[in-house]
C-alpha cells in the first residue's frame, strides 16, 4: 500500500499572504514615479517585501504539478489545469473588459469603447489587463509540465536544470550589472530558459528533496537580510536620479524584481519557513478559513486590478489610503467578487446536472 502524501497545510497560507502582496504590490505602483520623497521610500519598501509573491505562486504550482503522474495521467492533467487557468482567463478578460469602461463611464463620465473586435485583439495581446502575464506564463509552464515532470524524478538531473536556470536567469544579471564592459555573460545565457521556470521546478525540488531544511530563525534572518539589501540597493541606484534629486531617470527595479536572484532567495527562505509550522497551521482553528481563501486566490488575481482602476475613480490618492488603507480594501472586494463567482459557477454545474 502507497503512503499518502503529507499535507501541506502551509501552503494555503503562504498562497493567501502570497496574494494579498500581489495586490500590495499594485497599490504601490507610484514608485515608478520615481519621486524620491516619503511615499516612494515606502513603496520601495512594500515593494521590496512583497516581492515574493509571483516567485511563490510559481513554487507552489511546480511543488504541487510536476509529481502528477502520481496522480493521473497526461491527458486528465491537461484538461485538470487548462480547465481552470483558461477559463478564469476567458471569463476574467471578459469580465474587465466589459465592466471596466462600464464602470468609468458611469462614475466619470470617460467615452466608451467595447466591441467584440476590440476585446479579441486585447486578448491576443495581452492589453486587457497586462496582470494577466501570468495566466499565459502558467499555461505555457504547464505545457511544458509533462517535459519536466521526467525530469522531476531525478533529484540530480531537475538539481542541474535549476543551476543552469539561476545562472542564466539570475546569476549572469547580476554579475553583468557590476561588468565594465557587459554583455560577455550573455552569451552563455541558455535560450528558452525562465526565472518562472527556475521557479516552478525549484518549488518541487525544496518540498520533495530537501530532508534538511534550516532552522525556522535562519530562515526568517535570510528573509530579512534579502529584504534589506533589496531596499538599500533600490534607493541607491535611483536616488540620484529621482524627481526630489532634480535629475529624473526612470525607475530602476532591478534589485527588487520578481525575476532577481535577491527575490528568488527570499521566497526559498519563505518556503522553508513557513513550512517549518505546517502541523501548527492545520490545527488551527482558523485553518479551514485560511483553505478556501487559497481557493479563492486565483479570483483575486484576476478581479483585484479592476477593483483598484475603480477605486482610483471615486477615492482621492493619498499616502494613508494608498499604503495603509487600500491593499485593505482592494483584498476584501477582490475575495468578495471572487467568492460570488465561485457560488455562481457551482450554482451552474448543479443546473447543468439536473
Amino acid at each position: 500500500m502507497v503512503a499518502k502524501a503529507p499535507r501541506h497545510y502551509w501552503m494555503d497560507l503562504l498562497n493567501v499572504i502570497a496574494c494579498f502582496a500581489v495586490v500590495m504590490l499594485h497599490c504601490t505602483t507610484t514608485v515608478f514615479a520615481n519621486s524620491g520623497d516619503t511615499e516612494w521610500h515606502l513603496d520601495v519598501l512594500f515593494q521590496s517585501i512583497c516581492i515574493f509573491a509571483v516567485p511563490v505562486f510559481f513554487m507552489i504550482s511546480g511543488a504541487n504539478l510536476l509529481g502528477y503522474r502520481e496522480k493521473y495521467d497526461t491527458k486528465t492533467f491537461f484538461v485538470k489545469r487548462f480547465r481552470k487557468v483558461v477559463f478564469t482567463l476567458v471569463i476574467a478578460s471578459i469580465i474587465v473588459y466589459v465592466c471596466q469602461p462600464l464602470l468609468a463611464f458611469i462614475i466619470a463620465g470617460t467615452p466608451l469603447d467595447i466591441s467584440i473586435g476590440g476585446f479579441v485583439k486585447g486578448f491576443l495581446h495581452n492589453q486587457i489587463c497586462d496582470i494577466y502575464w501570468f495566466f499565459y506564463a502558467i499555461i505555457i509552464l504547464y505545457a511544458v509540465t509533462p517535459v519536466f515532470s521526467l525530469v522531476a524524478q531525478n533529484k540530480q538531473v531537475l538539481g542541474y536544470a535549476i543551476c543552469l536556470c539561476i545562472a542564466t536567469t539570475m546569476v549572469f544579471p547580476l554579475l553583468e550589472r557590476f561588468s565594465p564592459d557587459g554583455g560577455f555573460l550573455s552569451l552563455f545565457m541558455v535560450p528558452y530558459l525562465s526565472s518562472w521556470l527556475t521557479y516552478f521546478l525549484l518549488g518541487y525540488y525544496l518540498v520533495h528533496y530537501c530532508d534538511k531544511k534550516p532552522a525556522a530563525w535562519k530562515s526568517a534572518l535570510v528573509a530579512v537580510v534579502c529584504v534589506a539589501i533589496m531596499v538599500v540597493m533600490t534607493v541607491k541606484t535611483n536616488a540620484p536620479h529621482t524627481l526630489a534629486a532634480g535629475s529624473f531617470a526612470p525607475y530602476d527595479n532591478f534589485y527588487a524584481s520578481a525575476p532577481g536572484l535577491f527575490a528568488l532567495v527570499y521566497a526559498v527562505a519563505l518556503f522553508f519557513l513557513f513550512g517549518h509550522f505546517n502541523d501548527a497551521i492545520g490545527s488551527a482553528k482558523a485553518y479551514p478559513f485560511i483553505n478556501k481563501m487559497s481557493g479563492l486566490s486565483l479570483g483575486v488575481y484576476a478581479m483585484h486590478m479592476m477593483v483598484i482602476h475603480t477605486l482610483d475613480l471615486v477615492v482621492p490618492h493619498s499616502i494613508v489610503w494608498n499604503i495603509g488603507l487600500r491593499p485593505f480594501v482592494v483584498f476584501g472586494l477582490a475575495l468578495a467578487l471572487s467568492f460570488i463567482g465561485k457560488q455562481f459557477m457551482a450554482f451552474t454545474r448543479k443546473l447543468r446536472a439536473k
